[in-house]
């Protein structure tokens, strides 16, 4: 998928496009290492948001 990094370290990467599969997603859960998965129901992504390494 598609990965960008922003200023404060964070990644964001793309890692389903629901567009392409027939799904609406729309919600945020956290996993267990920090990591965050959020889905884009307007876009019908999903995408991962890693933390620095810093925090």
């Amino acid at each position: 998928g598609n990965v960008v990094q922003f200023e404060h370290g964070y990644l964001v990467e793309t890692i389903v496009e629901g567009n392409k599969i027939g799904i609406s997603p729309h919600s945020i859960r956290l996993a267990p290492d920090g990591e965050l998965f959020a889905v884009d129901s307007e876009n019908s992504n999903i995408m991962r948001i890693t933390p620095p390494l810093s925090q």
